[in-house]
């Protein structure tokens, strides 16, 4: 087909209108109030990790940056309400560990996983598993008894189906052949409570909730690290008690749907990568007991699709299913 000169120079000039909209959108973002949705209950780490980014997000951007928190469904319930919010950046997602786990544990779910882009890893925690004190062990090989002698007594709170919670608890059963009892919530924050209240045995959280042990509420038998953690040297790994399988962690990331334009994409990684780089931010985030993450797209990419692929793995050889 043939094309003469000013044939040519309409094309171009279309073209240019049609990217005119996307960069002048980067421009202008946020042109109003931006809302961070969490799919967990207030008070938990989740959300304790969203207020600290929305507070310097709306001091950056000099827009009200709210927080919603939509528990429930092991953070189905969040998810489905950024995919129907306009993706035009001012709806985020902040989650977690089930993100990943939901795809291979729950049929029929409610939508294509593949349907929101990754922005940026924020945070990561290392497990620790907390009994309560009344609980009568003092090691890991104590309760790995105690659950072989009474079968089905132990039970672990967690922040919800498919979370990190449950899915330590349910590696840990597995690995030391127990039998233990899943009771989920909807968010670490009313899952802690009844930890802490005798109702539950136990959790694996992060060292957010050392502090229950340094007030005698809780005790720590065992960290899902390779190396003991400098907040808790006294506090041995997985791995050391000869279950070098029990190392995971959970981890924190923003969400937005695939439609969002690039350039808004790229405008809000770049400021929550600033955000992130803040020794005041970082401090505040590892003050709650997480690590803050400054990671490419890329690399959480990669980091997403090797999870996917050990949990397949993992859920699939326990035969580990949703109650």
């Amino acid at each position: 087909m043939h094309f003469d000169r000013f044939q040519l120079l309409m094309a171009a000039a279309a073209l240019a209108l049609g990217a005119a909209p996307c960069q002048s959108a980067a421009q202008a973002f946020p042109s109003h109030q931006v809302t961070i949705v969490v799919p967990f209950a207030p008070g938990g780490l989740s959300d304790g990790i969203g207020r600290i980014l929305a507070t310097r997000l709306g001091e950056q951007w000099k827009q009200t940056v709210l927080i919603d928190n939509r528990p429930g469904g092991g953070t189905i319930i969040g998810t489905q309400a950024v995919l129907k919010a306009p993706p035009d950046g001012h709806t985020l997602l902040l989650t977690s560990f089930g993100f990943t786990t939901n795809q291979i544990l729950v049929k029929n779910l409610p939508y294509d996983s593949r349907s929101l882009a990754p922005l940026n890893m924020v945070a990561v925690a290392p497990n620790v598993l907390y009994v309560h004190t009344s609980v009568p062990v003092s090691s890991v090989d104590d309760l790995v008894k105690l659950a072989k002698a009474s079968p089905g007594r132990l039970n672990f709170a967690s922040s919800g189906n498919a979370s990190s919670p449950h899915m330590a608890a349910e590696l840990f059963a597995s690995v030391t052949g127990t039998d233990v009892v899943h009771v989920p919530y909807k968010g670490t924050g009313p899952a802690m409570a009844d930890v802490l209240g005798g109702q539950v045995t136990g959790i694996f959280d992060t060292m957010q909730s050392m502090q229950y042990v340094k007030t005698g509420k809780l005790k720590a038998l065992a960290v899902a690290t390779r190396k003991r953690l400098p907040e808790a040297p006294g506090v041995p790994t997985f791995a050391e008690l000869g279950i070098p399988a029990m190392e995971m962690a959970s981890w924190w990331g923003f969400f937005v749907p695939v439609e969002t334009p690039s350039p808004v994409r790229k405008k809000l990684f770049d400021d929550i990568q600033d955000v992130l780089m803040s020794p005041d931010t970082q401090a505040r985030i590892a003050a709650l007991g997480a690590l803050p993450s400054v990671s490419g797209q890329a690399d959480f990419q990669r980091f997403l699709d090797s999870e996917l692929a050990r949990w397949t793995q993992v859920i699939r050889a326990r035969n580990i299913k949703l109650e």
